[in-house]
């Protein structure tokens, strides 16, 4: 097994404060473009879970697959947020939120994971633009 020891040749402050300098223009930009962003899961599992399922896909559309389980459970892929887009390097598919959507034998839905989340028009998250009103 090999120990990691800490390197013994000094740390020139002349290449460390550039790369602070860096890493602290960065950590801003994150936090720029998280600002007033709330999670994207919460947003939907606030729209989605407890929802009656025939409900939700009234609201928001129709979803892509069903599966029912043996428990009577169901499963379906959700795909919201699709824009029309002229062909080039963005495609429809950079424009989509994908959810796994799950109920309960009664039909609410239990589950809502997101599995596809692109970048929004406003925000970070499409899921987060479709879901959220207030966006």
């Amino acid at each position: 097994m090999f120990a990691l020891l800490p390197d013994p040749r000094p740390v020139k402050p002349v290449l460390l404060l550039p790369a602070l300098a860096l890493a602290g223009a960065l950590a801003s930009c994150q936090t720029i473009l998280h600002f007033n962003d709330e999670d994207a899961q919460l947003i939907v599992n606030r729209h989605a879970v407890g929802v009656s399922a025939g409900d939700f896909f009234q609201r928001y559309g129709k979803p892509a697959s069903r599966v029912e389980a043996m428990d009577g459970t169901l499963t379906f892929l959700w795909e919201g947020g699709m824009v029309e887009m002229a062909a080039g390097v963005r495609g429809q598919e950079d424009k989509i939120c994908r959810l796994q959507i799950t109920t309960d034998k009664k039909g609410l839905i239990a589950t809502a994971p997101i599995v596809r989340d692109a970048k929004g028009e406003r925000r970070l998250s499409r899921c987060a633009e479709l879901f959220d009103t207030g966006a």
